[in-house]
């Protein structure tokens, strides 16, 4: 759907059709999920809507088989997506239970996905109890006073060739049940069996389909709010907490982590300069807002590392949010740092953390002024 204003700026939407046996959860309610936000949003164009920036709906196959349909479509079109992608919403098996919702996202995209969560009704509980209501009750994290939502993307699913050749900054969301009802799995039970069917859905995990219903309105809100808003709603400060997060987890008494200190350091001042600089932007000005949002672009692009972790892993290429060595599928932070920690070797373990400060420092350069961008 082109956009109005920008339509070469893409929100992408996206959910891979193939599955293991029927599919019931994995992919099917990602599909019906991707199939009626598209509906609505078509039927809203038909009504008259234009989006601001252009909306894509990609439905991709062979995912299960190692994620070969989107990866296969973003390595042929890389050059037009890496310049024009603003984020790829992944609509992955979005409906596994009905307690609440579990994201997963880039930093910058944590403010907007609180706006989102604040719109939209949570299935199964009182009347005019929202998303975040719920998370305020049952996913909340105590040390932050913010809802727990996980930073990065691991590799398993259609958002993997997003993050690491793209370098948008992209989100995955699922329903989830209770852990705490059913032993602390980590899965739905029936995980890629032949006993995932429409029956199964029906009488134990969404009997009225309304987790469905709120999982596609929250998509859909948020898609509309990257799509609408004329200065991108990307929050860098987020990256900064981010970083110190991260480093708190990672420090070790006997591994001298100064440069990365002052790193991370100076990108929170290079971000809060940037915040500060946006506030007297004037908004009736396309080229202002045009160039300010490309800043915002940038940013998660230029923690792509063209050679990626190594000769071992070269397509792991975000050097901040990937999976490590130890752990292939899902992402943790500064994991090439981690696993040279685990490997012993103090050569490895400081040529690492160099490599991680070239990089934030050379992110930080794009969020400064165009004329002081080595300064």
């Amino acid at each position: 759907m082109k956009g109005e204003i920008e339509p070469d700026r893409y929100v992408v939407f996206g959910n891979h059709r193939d599955a293991w046996s029927l599919g019931a959860v994995d992919s099917v309610s990602g599909t019906v999920t991707l199939l009626e936000v598209t509906r609505v949003i078509g039927q809203m164009y038909k009504d008259g809507f234009r989006p601001r920036r252009s909306l894509m709906f990609c439905s991709w196959g062979a995912e299960e088989y190692g994620i070969i349909g989107s990866t296969e479509y973003v390595e042929e079109y890389v050059k037009v997506l890496g310049a024009r992608v603003v984020s790829y919403l992944n609509i992955d098996a979005p409906v596994q239970g009905n307690y609440t919702i579990h994201v997963k996202a880039s930093p910058m995209l944590f403010d907007i996905i609180v706006e989102a969560s604040k719109m939209v009704l949570s299935a199964y509980d009182p009347p005019n109890q929202t998303i975040y209501d719920k998370w305020m009750k049952s996913h909340w994290n105590n040390i932050t006073n913010k809802p727990k939502i996980r930073y990065g993307l691991g590799s398993t699913s259609d958002y993997y060739a997003f993050n690491q050749l793209v370098g948008s900054s992209n989100f995955d969301a699922a329903y989830q049940f209770n852990p705490a009802d059913h032993g602390n799995i980590d899965m739905y039970p029936l995980y890629h069996t032949s006993y995932e069917t429409f029956s199964m859905v029906k009488n134990f995990i969404d009997p009225d389909f309304t987790a469905h219903r709120t999982i596609a309105q929250f998509i859909g809100v948020l898609g509309l709010i990257l799509c609408e808003t004329n200065i991108l709603p990307f929050n860098v400060m987020r990256y900064a907490i981010a970083f110190k997060q991260l480093l708190n987890k990672i420090e070790q008494n006997n591994i001298d982590f100064a440069i990365l200190r002052n790193a991370i350091n100076d990108f929170e001042k290079a971000a809060n300069d940037f915040v500060t600089r946006s506030k007297p932007l004037n908004i009736e000005n396309p080229y202002e807002i045009r160039a300010y949002n490309d800043q915002l672009l940038q940013l998660e692009r230029a923690f792509l590392n063209p050679l990626g972790q190594g000769l071992d892993y070269p397509d792991y290429k975000h050097v901040i949010f990937v999976p490590a060595k130890t752990n292939q599928y899902s992402a943790s932070g500064f994991p090439t740092i981690s696993d040279a920690i685990v490997g012993g070797n103090q050569t490895e373990i400081n040529q690492e953390i160099a490599i991680i400060v070239y990089f934030i420092r050379g992110a930080l350069s794009t969020l400064k002024e165009f004329d002081k961008f080595m300064a």
